[in-house]
């Protein structure tokens, strides 16, 4: 074997590994830290509202940009926001409420403390209405 085909060889292999330990480089960088910036996720991760993500502000400008009142029906909404916290009514007329602003200790719901929250009403399957409560 040529000198100059064990050095291609040599830097074919160097290359490859070079390469690959760029990749798990980049990968382990990427997922170090979950950056949040679609206000679906914030939404969806902010379980009982400890965080402070959910709010009828939040709430309001993800129906608006997704043109949801009148538009959406349930299923595509829980796509959207999750599952809810409570679910009352029927086929007819169905509110979905989920917990905001919550009284919390780390990421769990204080229990029998104050709460609030946010309710989608639907009619005949269709979101109409958005509104909040607290009790």
């Amino acid at each position: 074997m040529e000198k100059r085909e064990v050095y291609e060889t040599n830097s074919k292999i160097y290359s490859n590994v070079l390469l690959k330990v760029a990749i798990v480089l980049v990968l382990l960088v990427s997922c170090s830290k979950q950056k949040i910036n679609n206000p679906n996720l914030k939404w969806i991760m902010d379980k009982y509202g400890c965080k402070g993500y959910r709010t009828i502000e939040l709430a309001k400008s993800i129906v608006s940009k997704n043109q949801m009142i009148n538009n959406c029906r349930e299923s595509d909404f829980i796509q959207t926001f999750g599952d809810a916290d409570l679910v009352e009514g029927n086929f007819l007329s169905k509110e979905l409420f989920y917990l905001s602003q919550s009284n919390c200790e780390g990421s769990e719901l204080v229990i029998n403390s104050d709460k609030c929250y946010i309710v989608f009403s639907f009619e005949y399957g269709y979101l109409k209405s958005i509104n909040e409560m607290c009790e």
